[in-house]
């Protein structure tokens, strides 16, 4: 390669005679390559390594007359280089023929340095890499900036910038829509990756990118890709000079591109008219050549903006062999350092056709979030009405229209592979020129409120790989599964017209969505709707009772057609909204209402149980009550009786009530027993004993009882039944209870005074001797237990007092009745208690006369002879005793 020079022709669509002669000239070229160099040497983009001789040169005016000056369709377009963030960075692609489907390798972790960017497509070295050392700049490439061809006029053979040495960006893994950006840091000497580029003649490039511009020059613009040298790349001996593209960010937000060359005087620029307000951007340019001419192509975000044709002697010369990403090759001045994220570039050797134009901008709109428009103006600004979004296959899969333009999001599948030809019968090998799994969402635009996702997942990334994946049926080339939305950008506040039943407010703004899919694919079901409602006064009813409300009949009328209802799964302080299991078709319609159909919850309050009468009402007694929408009042609403008594059963309805008119009953029931009355019994004073009567009153409960304790069977003290016999002095209280809860009871005391009868004595007799007098205590006839005191009356019951007991003389007692009664009349309760004293005079005993018998010695008497010797009327019945 060191005297070789690189030029690449393209073959143009001619009338096929003319165009079968090219290919045979083209042949030849590819003959005396292989011959003369080394077939290894072949790079991408048809080119042909010409020898620096007589008969190549005549080869080369040869090709040269048979160029044509515009062209729109090339014979062998075909993507070159794919620098994708979300994959192949510091590691190199893994997918071999077969498995083109796989997303291998991921991106790292967030904040790690990018090292080498690969180049996803073919696995040759057109990868990103760092800045070299300076004194590798004489090597080869990847390890210098050695490039194949010298220069004259005594210039250095091989790249050497001026410029500061840049370091290298970061990975910032969920940065826009959910995919990973190179991070560019501007300031000091920047950062910057660069690789050698195999296209280097006509050519398309996309370039995802966000940032702030500055500079209005080539070479002061802030760089994407490309980049300005100090000194450029001339063959005078050869005529061949390369020339410099720079695409940046100028002043004022604008896609610029710029172009510098040997002796340029200053080079051109053309600025971009587009303010691109720093938001994520499609940049697309394409290059196309003619004879000493060559046009310039720009779009943004769909809208086509440069279109220029510059006229020069070296325009259709190849570019340079290098490009930048990120920084100027000979920058020292921080301001023209990239500050901002470029998330993915696809650069294709050649023009490719408006509609594969269409398809690479589909694609990268639906993975980044980026609303397309034709203009005029950014779609992320007065929306998309003219713009469709295609899939791999040219499917149309968001047909533009008039209504539901803004913020266009989309989750699916979908992927582009192709067999690279370089000649028409050349068959060449499969490439992957992109392929797109988004699981989650949301637009780019500030305005965008709705993330959908393939489940509920919303914390992580989309190269989670535990998403739900989109049925894109294994690797199969233009199979296609896409479901997208756009809104009318209405207000997010509630609006109270065109409501379904069941709903009482919504917000105005509405989405609609639109679903494509190859044929044997299942349609995308099932997926999780996030919106954000943050300051929407939808959110003042609580974080509840939102409905996504699905139209199905496409009108967008949400009072006509069927309409399908979903409760919101959650919302979050944060006023997320979450709906999870949702299924849209095609072209339906929705948006976000208050319809709280749901009754408040509520336990029936506890029973409680009273005396006599019921407490009031009070609606604190129902303490669980509970509202979807968290907003509820309780009232009082009445109460029935069922007429019975111990207990009586009230029952009472209260009514949850929410604000929506939703509510439900609980009813609690009070048991009302009545309190005993106890007759009152006064105090007591009675003889020897009290007898316990039947205690008496009203309610009693039959366990009506007596205590010598206050407080009944709880109060510690015996208990009395009635009929009880009381013998002592004693306060008795009388305690009844219904002894359910709260134990309505009734209590009275009474003394009782117990005086003890005194006794009289017991009836007696006395017998007395007619002659001794009754000289005897008639008091002592009464017995032991008799008390003194009393009075002594004949026995003719008159009353007469005969004896004073307080002074009686019983020796003057004559025969007859005495009656003792003592304590009259009656002391203490007890009654007189009287004695009969029956006092007998008896005749004195006849012991007859002294007498004197004669006996003889040895005669024995009996008492009967003794008796006979008595004199007088003796009485029989005395006893003999010696004299």
């Amino acid at each position: 390669m060191d005297s070789t020079l690189f030029y690449t022709y393209q073959i143009y669509f001619l009338p096929k005679p003319l165009a079968r002669n090219l290919q045979n000239l083209a042949a030849m070229i590819k003959f005396l390559h292989y011959f003369l160099f080394n077939r290894s040497m072949v790079k991408k983009g048809h080119p042909c390594w010409i020898a620096p001789s007589f008969v190549i040169r005549i080869v080369q005016c040869s090709i040269a007359i048979f160029l044509l000056t515009q062209s729109n369709t090339l014979q062998a377009q075909q993507l070159d280089t794919w620098f994708t963030a979300d994959r192949a960075v510091n590691l190199p692609p893994l997918p071999s023929p077969g498995s083109l489907e796989l997303f291998t390798p991921y991106a790292p972790a967030s904040n790690t340095a990018v090292s080498t960017w690969y180049d996803f497509v073919d696995y040759v070295a057109q990868d990103a890499i760092p800045h070299p050392s300076p004194a590798n700049y004489p090597l080869a490439f990847p390890s210098g900036f050695d490039y194949p061809y010298p220069n004259s006029g005594g210039f250095s053979k091989y790249l050497n910038p001026s410029g500061s040495i840049p370091g290298i960006p970061t990975l910032n893994r969920n940065a826009m829509n959910f995919n990973p950006v190179a991070r560019f840091n501007g300031s000091g000497n920047g950062q910057a990756l660069h690789f050698q580029a195999a296209s280097r003649k006509q050519i398309t490039l996309f370039i995802v990118f966000k940032g702030e511009g500055a500079g209005n020059t080539a070479e002061t613009q802030r760089l994407l890709f490309g980049g300005d040298v100090d000194v450029h790349h001339i063959n005078s001996f050869l005529d061949q000079w390369t020339t410099n593209l720079s695409l940046g960010i100028s002043s004022g937000n604008r896609f610029s591109v710029g172009r510098t060359w040997f002796n340029d005087s200053g080079g051109y620029f053309q600025s971009g008219s587009i303010d691109l307000l720093t938001k994520p951007t499609i940049g697309t340019f394409q290059r196309t050549t003619g004879v000493d001419s060559e046009r310039l192509l720009t779009h943004v975000n769909g809208i086509q903006d440069i279109s220029t044709v510059r006229s020069q002697i070296i325009a259709d010369n190849d570019l340079f062999f290098f490009d930048r990403l990120g920084k100027h090759f000979n920058s020292n001045d921080p301001n023209r350092n990239l500050t901002g994220d470029i998330a993915e570039v696809l650069l294709f050797d050649g023009p490719i056709p408006a509609t594969s134009i269409q398809v690479a901008e589909s694609y990268l709109a639906v993975k980044y979030g980026i609303t397309l428009s034709n203009g005029p103006g950014l779609g992320s600004e007065v929306g998309n009405t003219n713009y469709n979004y295609l899939a791999a296959d040219g499917s149309i899969i968001w047909q533009a229209e008039s209504t539901y333009i803004y913020d266009i999001g989309g989750i699916g599948a979908d992927r582009y592979e192709d067999f690279e030809s370089n000649l028409p019968d050349d068959v060449g090998d499969l490439k992957l020129r992109y392929n797109l799994h988004q699981r989650i969402s949301k637009s780019e635009n500030p305005e965008a409120i709705v993330t959908i996702s393939t489940n509920s997942n919303f914390t992580t990334d989309n190269l989670d790989n535990s998403r739900t994946i989109v049925n894109k049926n294994g690797e199969s080339t233009y199979l296609h599964n896409f479901l997208l939305w756009g809104s009318d950008r209405g207000n997010i506040n509630e609006i109270f017209t065109e409501l379904p039943a069941g709903i009482t407010s919504r917000i105005e703004r509405e989405w609609r969505v639109q679903m494509n899919h190859s044929a044997g694919l299942s349609p995308i079901s099932g997926v999780s709707v996030r919106i954000n409602l943050n300051g929407s006064d939808i959110l003042a009813h609580g974080d509840c009772a939102l409905k996504l409300m699905i139209d199905t009949d496409e009108d967008g009328d949400f009072t006509t057609g069927p309409i399908t209802m979903i409760d919101a799964t959650s919302v979050d302080a944060l006023g997320f909204a979450y709906f999870d299991g949702v299924n849209f078709d095609h072209r339906d319609v929705f948006t976000v209402g208050f319809g709280d159909t749901t009754p408040p919850t509520a336990s029936n309050p506890a029973t409680i149980t009273v005396c006599d009468s019921a407490p009031d009402s009070d609606i604190s007694v129902v303490i669980d009550e509970d509202d979807n929408c968290a907003v509820d009042t309780v009232t009082y609403i009445g109460e029935t009786s069922d007429g019975n008594t111990n207990p009586e059963t009230i029952t009472r309805t209260y009514r949850v009530t929410d604000t929506s008119g939703n509510f439900i009953d609980v009813q609690q029931q009070i048991l009302v027993f009545s309190t005993p009355i106890i007759d009152d019994i006064p105090d007591q004073t009675a003889c020897d004993s009290y007898t316990l009567p039947i205690i008496t009153g009203t309610n009693l409960s039959g366990n009506q009882a007596y205590y010598d304790l206050p407080g009944g069977p709880s109060g510690g003290g015996n208990q009395y039944a009635e009929n009880t016999a009381i013998s002592s002095d004693i306060i008795l209280f009388i305690y009844d209870e219904t002894g359910s809860v709260p134990n309505c009871f009734a209590e009275e005391s009474f003394f009782i005074d117990i005086t003890n009868q005194l006794e009289a004595g017991v009836d007696s007799s006395i017998d007395f001797c007619e002659t001794g007098g009754a000289n005897t205590d008639l008091f002592a006839a009464l017995g032991p237990t008799a008390n003194t005191g009393g009075t002594w009356t004949d026995d003719d019951s008159s009353g007469a007092i005969l004896l004073d007991p307080t002074n009686v003389d019983f020796s003057s007692i004559t025969a007859g009745t005495y009656h003792f009664t003592y304590s009259f009349p009656p002391i203490g309760g007890c009654l007189a208690d009287s004695a009969i004293i029956i006092v007998s005079v008896q005749p004195a005993p006849d012991a007859g006369t002294n007498g004197a018998i004669n006996i003889c010695e040895g005669t024995i008497l009996s008492d009967a002879d003794l008796f006979a010797a008595l004199g007088g009327t003796p009485d029989a019945g005395g006893t003999w005793s010696p004299a």
